[in-house]
Parts: C-alpha cells; structure tokens; sequence
C-alpha cells in the first residue's frame, strides 16, 4: 500500500478493530501496483497425506464490519489457514472494523487499495458497482456453479446488477410476535392471538388484571423504524408487500388498515402502555423485559434484547405474527436477506483463490456453527440441518423457523419525494391523536394518494426496475 494511501486510511480508521491471521510464511513483495499488493511467494508446506509441496502462497484479505462473530470466524479462518489453506497455497487475512467502517471502504477503493473480498452494503452497491469497485461472482473461475446454488432467490437491485450477480444472501432477519406468558395465565387467557382483532381483545384483559401496573400492547414513538420493523414487515404476509404492490406497481398502505386499526384501538382502548408518545424502542423493550406488557412484535435481534441487553425477567414465548382472518396469512413469511461478501476487482488477480475463499465464508458448516451460537439465522436451511444443537439463545430457533419465505424485494418509497409526512411518521402520528376521530382508513387512502402522487413523477425506467415478473408474484403466496 503506498504511503499516502496509508496516511489517509490511518487517519479515517481511528477506532477500528482489527485482526488478521496470517499462518502461512508468505514474503511481501511491493510489485508498484495502485490496485493492489502482492504478497505470494513460494513455500514448501506438509499435505494432507505427509508429503510436502511446493505451493504459492498468496493472501486473500477479507474486509468486514460483523464485530459479533469475530471470535467464532477468527477460529474457522484459523483452521482453514493450516489446513485446506496450506494445500491450495491460500492465507485469509481477515479485518473487522468499527464504526468507520463506510468511510474506510470508499477510501480504500478509491486508492485502488481494496481487499479481494468484502461486504457489499446496500449504500453503496451501486455506486460500487458503476465504479468498478465491485466485479460480479461469475467473473471468477466457478463462480456460475457457486451462484447457482441460490437460483430463484437473487433479487434485482440487491443482488443482481445490469444483469449480473455480485453477491449472495447469507443471512435472514425474521419477524414473529412476542408474548408474556405470566401476564396470559394471570389474565386466565388460555389461547395466544391468532388475529390483529384478538390481539385487542387480549390486550384489553390483560390491561384490566393488571390494575395500572401492566398493559396488553406498547409501542415507542421515538423510533421511526418500529414501525417498518414491528408493522409493515411482519404483515407482509398478510398483504403480499411492504406498501408498494408490485402487482398493480402502486403504494398500497391502505392494506394494512386491519392492524393499524387494531392498533390504534388498543390505544383508544387503553391498553396501551401509559407514554408510549415519549419512548423509544429500547425503553418500549425494556419495559416488556420486566414483565409489564403482555404483547410486543419481534424482528430477530431482539433475541440477544430479552436474553442480553434486557434480560426478560417474564417467561416470554415467539409465536407466529397474527393475521387478518381466521384462515391465517395468504403469503409466505417476508424475510430480510443480508449478503456476507461481494468480490472486489483485486479478487480478478487471484480469481480461484478469492472464490474459494468465498465458498469457504458461505459454506454451509460455518454457517452452522454460527446458527449454534445464536450469531446468524441461515438464509440456506441446509446450514440449519447441518447444526449439531439447538441455538444457545432463547427464542432463537423460533425465529429461525421459517420454512416458506418471501426476501425483501425492493421498494420504491426511498425513491420518491413524498408531499408531507412519510409513511411511517404518518403512522406514528394517527397512533398519537394527531388525526383526532379520522378513520384509519381515510388516514391511509391519503397516504397512498401522496405517494401515488410522488411516483407520477419517478423516471419510468427506473420504476420499472421494480417489476417482478408472474412467476415472482405468484410465488409470494403459500
């Protein structure tokens, strides 16, 4: 790397953390290049049958922000290194940062001083991309065969680029619903909800045996994101989409007036709990882990909030998100998919060797042993299958459980300049009295007509970028 490239990344990685592994006895050797750093040389290592051969040793660096799992990957980076590593002629080098981590990666590809592999985020694929920072998977040796493994679940815009594959899905964030047994059984409620109109009802018991000191329902207005992550997301299944139908290529949060109503009512009914106005989510978690609020919707993360950073001193259970109807949900489950890594261009230069490292961070075994740890669910259920025990975490397997799902597709909502209050500030502010008696309905008709509004005014191509063809739509129902 040279010096002023060195200078700069100092000064933007203040505060990182970061490990490497290096078991090989590779010699550095400064080729001049801006694009990357040659570190191979030739070394005699043992083979897996005793008998020693000459390898060249070349280093694949990996760059990462995924702090949680440092210590279980450092340990199969570890093994791979004086194993499969030593064969091949491969060494990981692996770095986790910290909160620079953004900055730290558009440094380093504008100096041409990219890792080969990395992980691709969402705020700048693109920008990555149309760079030439980031090169498809199937530029490299193999790489068709790799991705063919994950036919059927790519997604434009997330994985796929102009046609290309640049990255995969790894793991999934998930949404179900959360419940206090010991409120339930002190309420004499025998049966958990399984519709939006029952949750009322139970919210409304459990509000009365609680004489003030405990509610059926909570939420936290301070924190916008509860409302994509705790409404819209988990009644995707109830909706077929996330406010934009891709259907009729319309805004459509009109469809989830029956759980914005429920919601409300519960408000109206008193059942929420007293403030909701001031909080925001961790106060609203907080105070479901002491036990004083009956229901609350999960994403899973809140795992580790109940069993770590607040651990629940109430008996709490993970069951399915409830539906409009008593026939249940007419969609597969959505789920958010997060890619692991993508290749950079310096991957080109050593092209069988980036992509088995790559194969070697997505493996299904790795993947299992981190589904173990309560670190990640699996995107792959094989990797589930694969696992030797049940998560470590409470609530964990629950969450994991989600054999038909739907990815996240996106959305154009980011896309358009919407004419007053967006969607979730709208939301936030119907549940707060800020429409006084306006029906839930009208609320949200003028939400649509705003944002139809806006999309009248997007670029057509790239509206439609967001079409999905028959056979996607007709696969998000059960």
């Amino acid at each position: 790397m040279k010096k002023s490239v060195k200078k700069v990344l100092a000064m933007v990685l203040i505060g990182i953390m970061s490990v490497s592994l290096m078991s090989g006895c590779g010699k550095k050797e400064d080729t001049g290049s801006t694009a990357s750093t040659d570190t191979s040389a030739e070394s005699s290592t043992s083979t897996a049958d005793g008998k020693t051969s000459d390898v060249k040793m070349e280093k694949i660096r990996v760059w990462s922000s995924n702090a949680h799992e440092k210590e279980l990957r450092l340990q199969q980076i570890e093994k791979f290194n004086n194993t499969i590593g030593k064969e091949k002629g491969i060494e990981i080098e692996y770095t986790v940062y910290g909160s620079n981590w953004m900055d730290a990666m558009k440094v380093a590809a504008a100096a041409g001083e990219a890792p080969e592999l990395f992980q691709p985020s969402g705020q700048f694929l693109l920008d990555f991309v149309n760079a030439g920072y980031l090169v498809p998977v199937t530029d490299l040796p193999g790489g068709d065969e790799f991705v063919s493994q994950y036919e059927g679940s790519l997604v434009n815009n997330q994985h796929i680029i102009n046609g290309k594959v640049y990255t995969l899905p790894y793991n999934l964030t998930t949404f179900k619903f959360i419940v206090n047994d010991d409120l339930f059984k002190k309420a004499g409620i025998t049966e958990y909800p399984k519709t939006w109109d029952e949750v009322r009802e139970d919210a409304k018991i459990i509000t009365e045996k609680g004489n003030g000191q405990e509610y059926g329902w909570i939420l936290g207005l301070q924190s916008n994101w509860m409302i994509s992550s705790y409404i819209t997301r988990p009644n995707a299944q109830n909706v077929g989409h996330l406010g934009f139908n891709w259907e009729t290529m319309k805004f459509d949060y009109s469809a989830f007036a029956p759980v914005v109503g429920a919601i409300k009512g519960m408000v109206d009914d008193g059942s929420v709990f007293p403030g909701f106005e001031g909080l925001d989510a961790d106060a609203a978690r907080a105070q479901f882990a002491e036990g004083r609020v009956g229901m609350i919707v999960g994403a899973s993360f809140d795992t580790a909030v109940y069993n770590e950073q607040f651990p629940a001193k109430c008996n709490w259970k993970v069951i399915p998100v409830p539906s409009y109807t008593e026939d249940g949900p007419k969609y597969k489950e959505f789920v958010d998919a997060t890619s692991l890594l993508g290749v950079g261009a310096a991957g080109l230069d050593k092209p069988e060797k980036t992509l088995e490292v790559m194969k070697f961070f997505y493996s299904d075994e790795n993947m299992a042993q981190m589904y173990e740890q309560s670190l990640y669910i699996p995107y792959r259920q094989q990797a589930i299958d694969m696992a030797k025990s049940q998560p470590a975490q409470k609530g964990f397997a629950e969450f994991s459980d989600v054999p038909e799902k739907n990815l996240m597709l996106p959305s154009p909502d980011s896309n358009v300049t919407v004419e007053g209050d967006a969607y979730r500030e709208t939301i936030m502010k119907f549940f707060a009295g800020g429409f006084g008696d306006e029906d839930v309905k009208d609320v949200l008709a003028d939400l649509d007509n705003r944002y139809n509004k806006a999309l009248g005014d997007l670029d057509p191509e790239l509206l439609k970028s967001f079409e999905l063809t028959p056979e996607v739509l007709a696969s998000l129902k059960k």
